[in-house]
């Protein structure tokens, strides 16, 4: 496994090559991704480069395991992300300075920037343990798939006790 971070995108391809695939992983335990999520475990990412009629065709797969609290329960948790993406590079993605791909004038490609940006918009930005989690207890504290055995006394807003009213008489 050969381990790479930038692509020069203008003599990737050798002579007569049309297609290109690349595999190589990269450790973000140190970075930032995301404020509910860590890699402590390399994230594996496979290029595959096409050349075209003056662009080339990229796609992205990337394949990471993330380590996450849970939003409602504060659970850690280790959660499996995959995912794709497609672009294309042409000479004008390479003097616009909006371009979501990271490639400079020199038609230098930086895949971990690449992966790092598709990381950190492909993971959600609450993350739940399991979809039906109930979260903590108000009163103790603890998750409530524990069972604490607090009793929860529903309290309604005095401004909308009216509206409260009318519901119970309805039933």
């Amino acid at each position: 496994m050969r381990c790479f971070m930038l692509v020069n995108l203008s003599n990737i391809f050798t002579r007569g090559e049309t297609e290109k695939q690349l595999t190589t992983e990269f450790d973000f335990s140190a970075e930032n991704v995301s404020y509910d999520a860590t890699f402590e475990q390399p994230v594996k990412a496979d290029l595959f480069l096409k050349k075209g009629n003056g662009e080339t065709f990229i796609e992205l797969t990337v394949q990471a395991t993330a380590k996450c609290s849970c939003a409602r329960c504060l659970k850690l948790f280790e959660k499996d992300f995959s995912f794709s993406q497609e672009f294309i590079v042409t000479p004008a993605t390479l003097t616009d300075p909006e371009s979501e791909i990271p490639v400079n004038s020199n038609n230098i490609l930086d895949v971990k920037q690449l992966v790092l940006q598709e990381l950190s918009l492909g993971i959600p930005s609450i993350m739940l343990c399991k979809e039906d989690c109930q979260g903590l207890c108000p009163k103790c504290g603890r998750p409530k798939e524990e069972n604490c055995g607090c009793q929860l006394e529903e309290r309604v807003d005095p401004r909308l006790l009216i509206l409260k009213q009318l519901l119970d008489n309805d039933e």
